[in-house]
């Protein structure tokens, strides 16, 4: 949904404001670890009646998170009736004005959306609610590498929303015509071949994919964690030049080198068209693309299907995670009992989590939703296949991305070392890995993880 691209506006920020709002978006973060002042922790003892809690809130969200939310508030007010929710549908560059709110002390939200991969980010500013105390008793109802994400120094500031399973969503048409068994890919060496012939079958008009020249990391680094590597080591030091960062530019390299990759941006006029058309074969994200489908090509219904994430290696995970949101609390918010009861309702309830699911096609955190036997419906839309359920398989086993505060940074560097490798016909990716990292040591001023191939040697 939200996640992987950003789906939505917010997308418009990560993927074409980058490069304007990166460098003061940093400098924010910097002065809120500089202004660095712990929150009191979330403590409601006792709590207050769930008849009794009055006050107002306010939710930023964008796209249909906010949509989601809105949709939630009735069934919120049942419980508690006197707590009145507003959500504030921003627009791009919203995690951006969060970021200045919070340097500033005032103008926050009470409840802020956050991407998934930017909230440790914003957890190290010391500018959220502390919700350990709080939240800790639903840390096993969630998968760990998404929990992870919403703790800093063994303390939560987060809750898991929606997150980004991945997969390949393939036209079944088009499959056929060129005579390719979607069950037949297994490996990402059987992807690039079917990429292939579907190419030749099609006589150069049908490419398989879209990777866009310069936006590389979109697919690198969810396929660098489902290979287990990681671009940070647990202490924050560089760990990209591995045998894992390996294994997936060479996977990335054969897709440009066989020519299978539409340079086509994400989100863009031609991207959402090329959902209608026969220019792509496949898509590879997360589970909320379907609600882009959906949403952008509805005609195409019944035409579509899902197959797992091809694996690294034989007996690799065939799952990784392409993006999803978080809720979390200012410090600054001043009904913090009424914000954290939002979140608890629409987050950590199955009830309401399989609502979004079923309404918006937010793919939920909570694990004990997947036991539900709206999982296991057949889908119209993908001709009677039952892809949430398939969706859901090894979602516990996606391993944790470690990030730093210099996350939106660092993968900037990365793509556009990835760039000017393309130019220079991808040679020698070993020593582009070495480059990049002493590159991001200088630029950063990180340590280098032991584990580093220019430390160790090659394997």
């Amino acid at each position: 949904m939200l996640g992987y691209w950003a789906g939505g506006v917010d997308a418009v920020f990560l993927c074409f404001d980058r490069l304007r709002c990166w460098v003061w978006a940093v400098l924010v973060v910097t002065l809120g670890v500089c202004l660095w002042a712990l929150g009191e922790p979330l403590v409601l003892d006792p709590p207050t009646a769930p008849g009794d809690l009055d006050a107002d809130i306010e939710v930023w969200a964008w796209n249909i998170a906010a949509g989601s939310l809105e949709h939630l508030t009735p069934m919120f007010n049942e419980i508690y009736p006197r707590c009145r929710v507003r959500v504030n549908m921003n627009g791009t560059n919203v995690q951006s004005r969060f970021l200045l709110s919070l340097a500033a002390g005032v103008g926050a939200p009470d409840v802020m959306q956050l991407q998934v991969r930017e909230t440790p980010r914003y957890s190290m500013t010391g500018k959220l609610t502390d919700l350990t105390e709080v939240a800790k008793k639903y840390e096993h109802d969630f998968p760990p590498s998404f929990w992870q994400d919403c703790m800093h120094d063994g303390r939560v500031y987060g809750i898991p929303w929606d997150i980004g399973p991945g997969g390949i969503f393939y036209k079944r048409s088009i499959f056929e015509a060129c005579g390719v068994d979607p069950e037949s890919i297994v490996t990402w060496d059987d992807y690039v071949s079917a990429g292939v012939t579907i190419m030749k079958k099609s006589g150069g008009k049908t490419k398989m994919l879209c990777l866009p020249r310069g936006m590389l990391v979109e697919l690198f680094e969810p396929l660098l964690q489902q290979s287990g590597g990681q671009i940070f080591d647990k202490e924050g030091r560089l760990a990209i030049n591995s045998k894992e960062s390996l294994q997936v530019l060479r996977v990335m390299r054969r897709m440009l080198e066989m020519g299978i990759g539409a340079n086509i941006n994400f989100w863009t006029h031609e991207f959402l068209a090329s959902l209608k058309s026969r220019a792509v074969a496949t898509y590879v994200a997360g589970a909320w693309f379907g609600g882009t489908i959906r949403d952008d090509a509805p005609t195409t219904s019944g035409d579509w299907g899902v197959i797992r994430l091809p694996e690294m290696e034989p007996g690799g995970l065939r799952t990784s995670n392409f993006g999803g949101s978080t809720l979390v609390i200012p410090d600054q918010c001043k009904n913090k009992e009424a914000a954290w009861r939002f979140i608890e309702f629409a987050l950590c309830t199955k009830e309401a989590q399989i609502e979004q699911f079923r309404a918006f096609e937010l793919y939920p955190a909570l694990l004990s939703t997947h036991s539900d036997p709206f999982f296991d419906e057949p889908e119209p839309f993908y001709g009677g296949q039952k892809t949430r359920r398939q969706f859901s398989l090894d979602i516990d086993k996606i391993p944790t991305m470690y990030r730093t505060l210099n996350w939106v940074e660092t993968e900037r560097y990365i793509n556009q070392t990835f760039s000017r490798w393309v130019n220079d016909r991808m040679k020698d990716p070993e020593g582009m890995l070495a480059q990049l990292e002493e590159k991001l040591s200088r630029r950063l001023g990180c340590g280098i993880s032991p584990g580093s191939l220019s430390l160790r040697g090659r394997d």
